[in-house]
């Protein structure tokens, strides 16, 4: 008798534990839509950026831009840029490859404060369903007394299948936005090391 389907419990956490769901359905697409791009951006390798840096102070400006052309993704764009702009001063070449790492960052981090308001927020929501859970008990003890706890057992139940899913929902949130965030910043401390590599390898030319 004490055993119950999962549906069974999800509906004992009333109203609120819709909208909780339905945020942690989106927060769960939100997380495997992010963890796909980021697998999917290639990071410079040192013996790319070697080949373009070398047809670069050959003076072979096409063939550089047809290998950065080859790396898709940002890091391929920073490459392409930083070719195109290989004639330009030392300073100008940081500034550039600067203004298109800032460019890129939102990209990279698009969506993922979601996740950390959906790990702000689920808490809150379960203690919502804790109080009208508790406030709906507190009407049944009112009109029918404290003698029938099956009546009672409702309002309790709302009360912690509220709670419950939203420290469900929570904490897997806060993990795969810390490590989603570290991929993210992993990616662009790799964009900034190729800039450097590249205006590092052009200033061993101007020497």
């Amino acid at each position: 008798q004490v055993e119950e389907t999962w549906w069974e419990h999800i509906n004992k956490g009333g109203v609120v534990i819709w909208p909780l769901l339905a945020l942690g359905l989106a927060a769960a697409l939100v997380a495997l839509v992010k963890w796909v791009q980021l697998a999917n951006l290639r990071r410079i390798q040192p013996s790319d950026l070697q080949s373009i840096l070398d047809h670069v102070n050959d003076d072979d400006p096409d063939s550089a831009l047809a290998l950065a052309k080859r790396i898709k993704g940002p890091a391929g764009e920073l490459l392409q840029t930083a070719v195109e702009n290989a004639g330009e001063s030392k300073e100008m070449i940081e500034e550039i490859l600067y203004e298109k790492m800032l460019h890129t960052k939102p990209k990279l981090e698009r969506l993922l404060p979601f996740l950390s308001l959906t790990a702000a927020t689920s808490p809150l929501l379960g203690l919502l369903g804790t109080v009208t859970g508790m406030i709906n008990t507190f009407k049944l003890i009112t009109v029918f007394g404290t003698g029938d706890p099956k009546r009672l057992s409702s309002g309790i139940s709302e009360a912690l299948v509220t709670t419950e899913y939203g420290l469900i929902i929570a904490v897997p949130c806060l993990l795969l936005f810390a490590l989603l965030s570290r991929k993210a910043k992993g990616i662009l401390a790799s964009m900034e090391q190729t800039a450097v590599g590249f205006v590092n390898g052009l200033a061993i030319k101007a020497k």
